[in-house]
């Protein structure tokens, strides 16, 4: 059975402002095409750490930064690619995404780290490439249910 699922085209200026207009936009979208709630709040999470990351570490230093996503449908999966003119991943590659060590006091915990580990859990086939015309370009697909 194919559904009847919009392909969807978002460009915005790097700023939290703009990924949180990005995501309502997005959230509008799957919602009037009846896209399934599992499928369209774990397309919104995924993106909302991606997009948060793009603003936070690749646009940090870019006051012209620009983030396009494009999110398409296939057979059973979201196939999406979210490209960003700001500095490249270290090593031109995306963090191991391992969960950090939570044994520890409630004080000590680490702020940050598990965004990647949650990305690499909920999304597949992720691939991280640096464009020549020097642009970050990471696509990955979210399938239509759990696993």
């Amino acid at each position: 059975m194919v559904k009847n699922h919009p392909d969807i085209h978002i460009e915005l200026e790097g700023t939290p402002e703009e990924v949180r207009a990005a995501l309502m936009k997005l959230r509008e979208r799957l919602s009037e095409h009846q896209v399934e709630t599992f499928n369209a709040g774990t397309l919104e999470v995924v993106l909302a750490e991606v997009l948060n990351n793009v603003v936070e570490h690749a646009l940090a230093n870019h006051s012209d930064g620009t983030i396009t996503l494009c999110a398409n449908y296939d057979v059973n999966k979201w196939c999406i690619r979210v490209r960003d003119n700001g500095t490249p991943m270290p090593d031109n590659q995306i963090p191991a995404g391992e969960q950090p060590d939570v044994d520890a006091d409630l004080l000590d915990l680490p702020e940050g780290g598990f965004g990647w580990m949650m990305v690499r859990t909920l999304a597949h086939d992720i691939v991280y490439a640096r464009t020549a015309h020097n642009w970050n370009e990471l696509t990955f697909t979210i399938p239509d249910t759990p696993g």
